[in-house]
């Protein structure tokens, strides 16, 4: 059972979905769970579907497309400001508050890959989110600074902050809005990067989870925030929220998933391995996300 949503973030209008459990009833409360998408992604993909699995446990689950992706607006077109992609989050429990079948005292959010590193951002600012999980995290600057599988030169970064301020300027004098893809448009390409990304191009592009709204694409403006951006700042004195982060044994990105665990204030943390599980399987294959699915349905049903 789902229901489509808009609330507002700032001057933007986000557009989401509400899964709602097989006996929702209107009257009772529930406790609910804000599902954030990865950078490139909409709600119709691994947000939604999670959503939909943790609904079936009985949640109040919210998908919704960050502001500028989507079915939400803004300009221009795909930005991908980590700043404001926080707080999306904290709009969408903003909403969730004002539904009378919500207990307030029992939100949590669950994020995937970048979404992941947005979560634990906004879970670091945001004291009603009262239980965190996290899948295939990513804290996109971190990735930027030192590579998918820890292998970039810091210094590199430098020339991306330099390519997003040509395009602010380039913008400002008239020229069109210009654009990087998040996903390679080749896949030969990709897998010469890394195999995650010739998985993420067979999700993002081919049948397996393609979508109109999702062009895997970002404008080069937003790489000046993204380098300079770090998810996981002062998660060893904010982040004290119960989490749960469920990683891929064969992801290039599990690293990212590991320092959260060992850096997380958190009292009650646990980090799950899911063995052979890669970096994108962790978004849809159904042995993969039954396994996380093992985990955080307990994880909420105890911590909400």
């Amino acid at each position: 059972m789902t229901e489509s949503v808009t609330f507002k973030s700032y001057s933007q209008t986000l557009a989401g979905v509400l899964h709602l459990p097989a006996d929702f009833d209107p009257k009772h409360q529930y406790a609910a769970i804000v599902c954030v998408h990865p950078s490139g992604g909409v709600k119709e993909q691994t947000a939604g579907l999670y959503a939909g699995k943790l609904a079936e446990q009985g949640f109040v689950a919210l998908a919704f497309d960050a502001g500028y992706q989507g079915e939400s607006s803004g300009e221009p077109r795909h930005l991908e400001n980590p700043h404001l992609r926080v707080e999306d989050v904290s709009a969408a429990i903003d909403h969730l508050t004002t539904l009378p079948y919500v207990d307030n005292a029992r939100i949590g959010v669950l994020g995937v890959c970048a979404g992941g590193g947005y979560a634990v951002n906004a879970a670091v600012i945001d004291t009603r989110i009262k239980a965190l999980g996290a899948v295939s995290a990513v804290n996109y600057g971190q990735m930027y600074r030192e590579g998918w599988d820890k292998s970039a030169n810091a210094q590199d970064c430098l020339a991306l902050r330099d390519m997003a301020m040509a395009a602010r300027t380039a913008e400002a004098n008239g020229e069109p809005t210009r654009y990087l893809p998040t996903v390679p448009d080749d896949r030969d390409a990709a897998a010469g990067l890394h195999a995650d990304f010739a998985e993420a191009y067979d999700y993002y592009r081919s049948a397996r989870a393609q979508h109109c709204n999702a062009p895997s694409k970002m404008t080069t403006r937003s790489l000046a925030q993204l380098v300079t951006y770090d998810a996981f700042s002062n998660v060893e004195l904010f982040l004290t929220q119960p989490l749960q982060i469920v990683a891929g044994s064969e992801a290039g990105t599990r690293w990212m998933s590991e320092e959260l665990f060992r850096r997380a204030a958190s009292k009650d943390k646990d980090l799950l391995i899911v063995e052979g599980g890669t970096h994108i399987a962790m978004y849809d294959q159904p042995d993969m996300v039954g396994a996380a699915m093992a985990r955080f349905a307990p994880f909420f049903k105890t911590h909400l």
